[in-house]
């Protein structure tokens, strides 16, 4: 049996972590994407077309950076 199927049964995420051998984020986070997959929600992985970017394409080599975080920016 598999998380999602362990899920239906009832039983909750510290129970179905413990028969799987698993962490319970790491089981919540897999029931989370098998019912993702059923309903064909694929936004999820492509996280919504944004992505990190640390180092903007105008900085030049040398320039001091804040390494605390990264500017988002939407692709086009």
């Amino acid at each position: 049996m598999n998380a999602l199927e362990l899920f239906r049964t009832g039983r909750d995420y510290i129970e179905i972590a413990a028969i799987l051998g698993a962490s319970v984020p790491s089981v919540e986070i897999e029931i989370h994407r098998l019912r993702s997959a059923e309903k064909g929600d694929t936004v999820g992985l492509d996280h919504a077309g944004a992505e990190i970017r640390r180092f903007p394409h105008r900085i030049k080599p040398g320039t001091p950076v804040n390494f605390a975080g990264g500017q988002r920016r939407l692709r086009v």
